[in-house]
Formats: structure tokens, sequence, C-alpha cells
């Protein structure tokens, strides 16, 4: 008996201070741009990059990943993952702007959460939507650039995406037992922090979306949905739009934002096939769109100033469509090859009329060549070139350096890069 009694107090204390397995992981990359230029601008010379040689971060970071083993098949777990600016060691980019990604402890992914091979339970500041999964991953994670990113989850451009990275997020993510459909997942956030609005009325904004996937053999699918409701919190303010300068011929304007409060869409549909090992083809297509609260704001019309049309991503209805398609191909030795080719169609307004300029093109020709299992040599050329009113930016594939460009621009980078995971 006294036997049996020590034997259960020693598994009681065994219970008591299980510690928790955890890991330290990341990535450090760094690029030169040997040929960084946004050119074309409407807005002339004050629009324009001419040329610039440099040294930028792209996307590095250290993260906690933490487990404890709960018995029956549960586990609890929390990743906390931390970005840095190689390049300019602050929380800002080279451009002087604030990266939202970096600054703070947990600044990239952050959450805690249950969970076991059927599904996880996780709360906290979590990545919806943006990502591709087994679709396509270049620009994020294959080399430094690729243009893939910049089309189906902009950080700049005409009509930008509504999640990408989301603080106060519950998700629920399928696990191994799943199969095909591992990976899929449904959220909703409240993404603003604050609890009460400047007016003293409660916060209004809300998103929520899912991500359907399913891998089965070579072939891969993934849908995605998201909206962010009431960006705004029911308040209204007008926009403008100024004059800012002449050369006798042609007007200049700036834009000056608008805060009409509104709702904003997006839809995602990518395929894959791998046709060999680490090599595929893919495609990939998105739906974005941005209605407003107020009637009357939905049906402003692009301003025009001059003969140019003055829109921005935040005057009137607007919905945008873009297509891509790429090939990843592995050629052996630890070459791998990437191309990405991508249209984004011209916006339309509230009547379904085409907005002059809000379109885009965009390619990528891109190389990686593996040293080891965790150190990269990567090179890539990007072009997207913008209509008179789009500015679509090579940031929305990763590099968080880049500063925003003019509308209009053509934009060139021509550049290679140094990845190390750990």
């Amino acid at each position: 008996m006294k036997k049996s009694l020590i034997a259960l107090a020693a598994l009681a204390a065994t219970g008591a201070f299980a510690q928790s397995a955890v890991t330290i992981y990341g990535r450090a990359h760094v690029a030169y741009d040997a040929q960084y230029s946004a050119t074309g601008s409407v807005l002339g010379a004050a629009g324009d990059v001419k040329s610039r040689r440099r040294v930028a971060d792209d996307g590095s970071r250290v993260g906690l990943r933490i487990t404890e083993d709960l018995g029956g098949g549960l586990r609890a777990f929390s990743v906390i993952e931390t970005g840095v600016n190689l390049d300019t060691a602050t929380a800002n980019g080279q451009s002087g702007a604030a990266n939202s990604g970096s600054g703070y402890f947990g600044s990239r992914e952050a959450h805690v959460g249950v969970g076991n091979n059927t599904a996880e339970l996780r709360l906290g500041r979590q990545n919806v939507y943006w990502g591709n999964g087994p679709i396509e991953d270049v620009g994020a994670n294959r080399v430094s650039g690729g243009v893939g990113g910049s089309v189906s989850a902009p950080s700049s451009g005409y009509v930008i995406v509504p999640a990408a990275r989301l603080e106060n997020t519950v998700q629920l993510v399928g696990g191994a037992a799943l199969g095909g459909f591992a990976g899929s997942a449904v959220w909703f956030a409240h993404p603003n922090n604050a609890e009460r609005t400047a007016a003293g009325k409660d916060v209004k904004q809300t998103a929520q979306g899912f991500t359907l996937r399913y891998v089965t053999g070579p072939f891969a699918a993934q849908l995605d949905m998201a909206q962010n409701k009431n960006t705004n919190n029911g308040v209204d303010t007008a926009g403008t739009v100024a004059l800012s300068s002449t050369d006798g011929t042609t007007t200049k304007y700036t834009t000056g934002p608008a805060t009409y409060d509104r709702t904003d869409k997006a839809t995602k549909i990518g395929l894959a096939y791998t046709y060999a090992p680490g090599s595929k083809v893919y495609f990939v297509n998105t739906n974005v769109s941005h209605g407003f609260t107020t009637a009357a704001a939905n049906n402003v019309a692009p301003t025009t100033v001059g003969g140019t049309t003055a829109a921005t991503q935040l005057q009137g209805y607007r919905k945008q469509a873009s297509n891509q398609i790429g090939v990843q191909h592995v050629v052996g030795g630890g070459l791998e090859l990437h191309a990405q080719y991508a249209i984004v169609a011209k916006a339309k307004d509230y009547a379904g009329a085409s907005v002059n300029g809000s379109d885009a093109k965009a390619y990528a020709l891109a190389a990686r060549y593996e040293l080891s299992k965790r150190t990269a040599l990567t090179g890539s050329y990007n072009v997207i070139d913008n209509g008179t009113t789009n500015n679509l930016n090579i940031s929305g594939g990763g590099q968080s350096s880049t500063a925003t460009i003019g509308a209009g621009s053509t934009l060139k980078v021509l550049r290679a890069s140094i990845q190390h995971l750990f």
C-alpha cells in the first residue's frame, strides 16, 4: 500500500512539473537590388524612382514553437513569431514607413491553441486568406521577388484585399485526420484594437472568412473567401482630389484619402498540378471589391482632372479581378527555376463601367540554388506595368522595404539574395 501511494505521488509530481517542448526557428533573408526603378508615374519626376541600388530585407523573422502533449491525442501549443528588418535594424523599412510585421515581440504570427489530429483551435494574431498554400509560395518563400503575391494579396494597388494578417482572430484549422482537406480553416476576427471609437461609440468592425483546401496525388486546389465589415466603424469623411502642378500640357493631381465606412470582400481560387517532384504548374484567380455603407458613397465616380482619371481605391464602389499563371521547375543539382505572368483587369465601378487606367500586367523570372537544405542563393527579375491610376508594388510579394510608387509607374527590379533557414 505504501509503495502504491509513493508511486501515485511520483506520477502526480511528474504531471505537475511536465515541461513544454520549445523549438526556435527562423529565416534570415536579405537581397541586393542591382536595379530598382519605378518610372512613368503620372506625377512625373515627383513620383519616379529613376534608379537605385540597395540592400533590402525580405521577410526575415525569428519564432518560437511551443507544444505540450496533454494525453489522449490532445495537445496544447503556441507560436510566437517576430519579424526583424536586417537591413535597417529598426521597425521601419528603408522607405521610412513602419513595417507592420516587425518592431515588437510576436509582430508576425502570435497565437495559442489546443487541438488534435482532427482540428486545432487557435486564438491570437494570425495569417488568414493571403497564403496560397500548396498552390504557390514563390515570393514568400522560394526566392526574393515574384509577382504572384503582389497580385493575389496586394498591400498596394487599386483595390486591396480585406485581410492578410489580423489581430484578435479565432481560427479552426483542419488536421492530418482530414486527409486531402488538411489545412482547411474557418475564422473570424475583430481587427480594430480599440474598445471604443474616437466618437465614443462601440467598435463595429468585424472580419470573417474560410479556406477550403484539397490535395490528392499531383493535384491541389484551394478556395479562399474573406470579408472585412465596417472598416471605419460607421464614420464617413469624403476624400478630395486637389491640383498639384502643371507643366503647361499635363495636369498633375494628388488624392486625399476618403474614410467612408465600407466592407471589403475577396475570393481567391487556386489550382496546381505537380508533374515531377518539386515541379508544378499553377493558376490563381482573385476577385476583390469594396462597397460603402452609405449608398451615395458607392456612387462616387472617378474624378477627371486635366483629362486624367484620378481614381483611388477609396473613391466609390470598385470591383477588380486578376489572373496569374506560373511554373516552378526543379532542374536538379539544387537548381530550381520559376516563371510567373499576371494580368490585373480594369476595375469596375458601381454601374459596371470600367475605370480607365486601373489595370496592370506583371511578370517574373527567377532562380533558386540550394547550397544546403537550409541555405540558398536566389535571383529574380520582376516587372509590374501599371495603368495610369494603379500603383501595384512588389511589396505584396514579401519585401517589406519597398516604398510606395506613383500611379502609372512601371516597376523593374533585378535582385539577388541569400536565404538561410534555422
